[in-house]
């Protein structure tokens, strides 16, 4: 697909009183294909593993007879930096990085349309919204799914945890949301609620002025009262455009 046929926003934070550099979650977008992924803060340099992943996915993103190779050459292709000083960060290294990973790839249906599917580990989630309706929500479904443990892709040799798989079709004017948890759970509860959580996000991310700034602002306005977890916060809007982009 074109990268003309996509639309796409991308923002994020760290948890609150940490540097932008802090930040363990990533995204990653190219043509028709868009990933995100959250570093878990237990692992060494999860940050730039979930990055890793996100970038890897987005480069050739893997099939379900395909993950565990692809998941090899992510590996081999990661450097992560060199741990120093105490005893338990070499002890880290050695039990490496890990990350969730959600990618989505769009693409024009040989009948017609838009199609679309998506890879998932871990608690990361997508959600499509068509005119004002909630039409699909990957992995997690239920704002009571999220616990302190998903699972995670890990850098270092070793099984990981097979991916979930979803698919189905779109339409021009159809956006998709990548959020990792924090955001995610507070996606489904507001909309368990009988909100329209999309109708924030598209005024958080797209709305005038400075985009990074105005989605700060926003994050920050929902941790103040707890309404999200102070968590590196991710959020990627992607629209379907219309055959020539308008």
């Amino acid at each position: 697909m074109p990268p003309s046929l996509l639309e796409t926003v991308a923002l994020s934070v760290p948890k609150a009183g940490h540097r932008p550099d802090e930040n363990e979650d990533a995204h990653a977008a190219a043509g028709g294909r868009v990933a995100a992924a959250d570093g878990a803060s237990e692992g060494w340099a999860s940050g730039p593993w979930a990055r890793a992943l996100a970038a890897a996915y987005v480069a050739g993103p893997p099939a379900p007879d395909t993950f565990p190779g692809w998941l090899a050459a992510a590996r081999g292709g990661f450097g992560p930096p060199a741990a120093a000083g105490a005893w338990y960060a070499e002890l880290k290294q050695e039990q490496g990085a890990f990350a969730t990973l959600l990618g989505l790839t769009v693409e024009p249906a040989k009948a017609g349309g838009v199609r679309w599917r998506a890879a998932a580990v871990g608690d990361t989630c997508l959600f499509q919204v068509r005119t004002g309706n909630l039409l699909a929500r990957f992995p997690v479904e239920t704002p009571d799914g999220f616990s302190n443990h998903p699972p995670l892709i890990g850098s270092a040799a070793g099984a990981a945890p097979p991916p979930e798989w979803y698919a189905g079709r779109a339409e021009p004017g159809d956006v998709f949301y990548l959020l990792t948890d924090a955001l995610a759970e507070w996606f489904l509860r507001a909309a368990a609620a009988g909100a329209a959580p999309w109708a924030d996000l598209d005024r958080a991310t797209t709305g005038p002025g400075d985009p990074s700034a105005a989605f700060a602002a926003w994050v920050e306005s929902l941790r103040g009262p707890r309404l999200v977890r102070n968590d590196d916060c991710t959020a990627v809007r992607i629209r379907v455009l219309p055959p020539g982009g308008a």
